[in-house]
Order: structure tokens, then C-alpha cells, then sequence
């Protein structure tokens, strides 16, 4: 394909420091290119989403890039529905779960590369209360994990806040009954994870059949809720073999309505995102996005 003359770059600022510095870097290696860059910095939540659509309305650029977390990309991709613009990444988040899903490497040279030259794609999407995720929506364990941690502990401690937000949980005893409706039966679990993607939480791979090119999502339910078994759970994902698991359950709905328990916390692509009830669908638009050449 022809190469892209400009892009225009949405950054979520609360990146930190460190990951500013592979922003640069992509920068530079754009320029050289010839790249007309057009930068936009975001000012809270939902800025990227308003950004992204006055960008594409006004043709301004050949890709518009989403530069920060799986949330801000996932901000930027809402903007973008309907629009011819595609999308593209830069990945500064913490577990970048959608560059690992697109296989592409944190390296300046293989992102400027991929906004460049790589094809635009149709990929798939979710709907949870009938906003779009690319990723996975957590009820319940990861839920309340994200939920509980704050911007700068984010920042500054990265994966470490989680993994400690997620044992004090687990001390605490991680499982709750979960009560879904899926596509019309009743199903109870201790957490559930709705994936439009293989990846969860970095490079583990939660539903090894799905693929976020292709339409439909992945329910996984984790039936026990003791700390043995979510100790169980979380090795086999570490070993990518929770769908073996005889007290997880793997089903492939159109929709899931969480029902309860009411006010139990919700992560969609990594961000809080409110709690249940909530009701998460296929999504009924494709969005175009730039990947890397094979």
C-alpha cells in the first residue's frame, strides 16, 4: 500500500514519563519518514473519544492514534466508529493487551513502521450497555481489582499495583456469586470474563479460539470462588490452559445480561467501568484498524 503522508496523535498524558519517551521516539521516526504529524493531549476521561471524532470529521490526517493505555485506545476506537479514518496505536499502557494481540513489539521502529505502511483492517467489537469494547469486559475478581486502584498508583508502580491490589483481594476471599442471564439461560459463577480477544492481562492467553478480526466473544466462567480455586485459576492462565479446567465454563453468546450481584464492579479494557447491572452484546460495527504487515 501507498505510505501514510500524516497522522494525527491522541496522548493520554497520564502515560508517565517513561513511556513519553517511546512517544518521541515513534515521533522522530515518522518525521524522517515525512510524516506530517498533529498532536492533541487528552484532558480526562472521555476527551480521546471527542478528539478522535472532530479529528476524523475533519480529515485531517490518514490515521489518527491512539497513544496511552487499552482504555485511552479504547476511547480513541468509540470516536472512530462510522468513520473512514482507521485506527492506530501507540502502546504506553501498563499491560498493552491489544499490541500483544496484534503481535506487535515495543519498539519505536516496529510501531512507526506499522502507522506507516501496515493495512487497515476490519476488526471486531463488543458492546457492554451498548458502548463498544475491543478487549474483554471482567465481572467480579478483575473488576474490583481495577477498581480499586488509583491514577498514580498506576503510574508509578504499574503491574506491581495490580498484582498487590489483586492479593489483598484474594486474601480477602475473591469470589462472589454471580448471577447472568446468556442468551436467555440462567448461569452462576464466582467471575466472568467476556473476551473479544485471546489475551487478557498482558501476554496470558484467557480464550485461545478467539480472534479480535473476527465477529464474536468468548464468555469464561469461573464456577468455584474459594482462594484454592482462584489460585488454580490463575496458574492455569499463566500456562494458558484455563479452558481445560473442570469448574470453568466456556460459551460463545450473543447476550449476556449481569444481573447480580447489583453494585459488583466492572473493568472494560482495563478501565473501571461503573458496576453491575450491565448487559454486554456482539457488537454491530467493525472499525478499521492499523496493524502490522505479515
Amino acid at each position: 500500500m501507498a505510505l501514510r503522508r500524516s497522522a494525527h496523535i491522541i496522548f493520554n498524558p497520564m502515560a508517565g514519563a517513561r513511556k513519553r519517551d517511546l512517544l518521541e521516539r515513534v515521533i522522530k521516526r515518522l518525521n524522517q519518514a515525512g510524516v506530517e504529524i498533529t498532536l492533541d493531549e487528552t484532558k480526562g476521561p472521555g476527551h480521546a473519544t471527542e478528539l478522535a471524532a472532530a479529528a476524523s470529521r475533519h480529515g485531517i490526517a490518514d490515521v489518527i492514534v491512539a497513544a496511552g493505555g487499552d482504555g485511552t485506545i479504547n476511547e480513541v476506537a468509540r470516536g472512530l466508529l462510522g468513520q473512514s479514518t482507521p485506527l492506530g496505536i501507540i502502546p504506553l499502557g501498563t499491560a498493552n493487551v491489544l499490541a500483544i494481540e496484534l503481535g506487535l513489539r515495543m519498539r519505536e521502529g516496529d510501531i512507526a513502521d506499522m502507522l506507516l505502511s501496515g493495512p487497515a483492517q476490519l476488526i471486531g467489537t463488543g458492546l457492554v450497555d451498548d458502548r463498544i469494547f475491543l478487549l474483554m469486559v471482567g465481572i467480579g475478581f478483575d473488576g474490583e481489582v481495577v477498581h480499586d486502584i488509583d491514577a498514580r498508583m498506576k503510574r508509578v508502580f504499574g503491574k506491581a499495583a495490580f498484582v498487590w491490589s489483586g492479593l489483598k483481594l484474594w486474601f480477602a476471599g475473591p469470589g462472589r456469586e454471580i448471577v447472568l442471564r446468556v442468551d436467555g439461560q440462567e448461569k452462576r459463577c464466582a467471575w466472568a470474563v467476556v473476551s473479544n480477544a485471546r489475551h487478557f492481562a498482558g501476554p496470558f492467553v484467557l480464550a485461545p479460539d478467539a480472534h479480535i478480526e473476527d465477529p464474536g466473544l468468548t464468555l469464561t466462567l469461573f464456577k468455584s470462588g474459594s482462594r484454592m480455586a482462584f489460585a488454580r485459576y490463575f496458574a492455569a492462565l499463566g500456562l494458558g490452559r484455563v479452558h481445560r479446567l473442570k469448574d470453568v465454563e466456556i460459551m460463545h453468546p450473543r447476550r449476556i445480561e449481569a444481573l447480580s450481584p447489583e453494585g459488583l464492579a466492572v473493568e472494560v479494557d482495563g478501565d473501571a467501568r461503573g458496576a453491575l447491572p450491565q448487559t454486554i452484546s456482539m457488537g454491530v460495527h467493525f472499525l478499521r484498524m492499523v496493524v502490522p504487515s505479515r
